[in-house]
């Protein structure tokens, strides 16, 4: 699973999510191409889309997360300064990786929240914390803007199979009252063949796309849940 996601997250053009978080990826509201052939192409969800939306996926969209949807913390949407502590920067990036392990994020919470002094505690970890919705939600944002890429990539990709079924319609028609365009006719089949294939390859890796915002909210929680346990208040 986490090649086909990293493969989703590189060919949408968000690298930058797919490096921060390596790991784990509609109904088309355009007609179904006209095959010559039997080539199915399927619809790019059993979700009828709401009218305008780019938004794929049987799970609602959330834009950003806030900090009152995975803890009970004091809210940290203001807290701007936590880059100014190095320390609580570099295990804010350690902490939200995918290629960290929750036991060893919080074995690393925990050993940063016993070297700080009690009463300085809970200010340093709300820091932590703070960074932590930040940086999730900056992935987050590029793995969504990503899916939506995408949406509108295979809505075109539908577009151009029901142009080409139509041509190929229109070929045959052609053919059928004596024209000699066979090599035509394969040529053009060929490239729909090629183009339904390549539809239906990537429209099969959207489930798997769809689950990310959600494991990397399950992620956040996880995190928020271990930051708050060495918490006082």
């Amino acid at each position: 699973m986490a090649a086909v996601i990293a493969t989703f997250l590189a060919t949408t053009g968000i690298m930058a999510a797919a490096t921060a978080w390596a790991g784990p990826p509609g109904q088309m509201q355009d007609g179904s191409p006209t095959p010559a052939r039997q080539t199915e192409v399927p619809a790019a969800n059993t979700k009828t889309p709401e009218p305008g939306s780019d938004w794929p996926c049987v799970q609602r969209k959330i834009d950003t997360l806030t900090s009152a949807q995975i803890w009970d913390g004091p809210p940290v949407e203001e807290i701007k300064n936590w880059r100014d502590d190095k320390e609580i920067a570099e295990l804010v990036s350690y902490v939200i990786s995918r290629r960290i392990e929750m036991d060893a994020v919080e074995e690393a919470i925990k050993n940063y929240a016993e070297k700080v002094p009690e009463a300085e505690r809970d200010k340093k970890l709300t820091l932590l914390f703070a960074g932590v919705l930040h940086e999730t939600n900056v992935v987050r944002s590029s793995v969504v803007n990503g899916i939506e890429t995408f949406q509108r990539r295979q809505r075109a990709r539908a577009k151009r199979l029901e142009e080409q079924g139509k041509e190929l319609a229109a070929l045959h028609d052609r053919a059928a009252k004596g024209e000699k365009i066979s090599q035509e006719i394969d040529t053009l089949q060929n490239h729909y063949d090629w183009n339904a294939r390549v539809f239906k390859e990537r429209q099969d890796n959207l489930p798997l796309a769809c689950e990310i915002p959600v494991l990397i909210e399950q992620r956040a929680f996880a995190v928020a849940r271990a930051i708050r346990s060495h918490m006082n208040e």
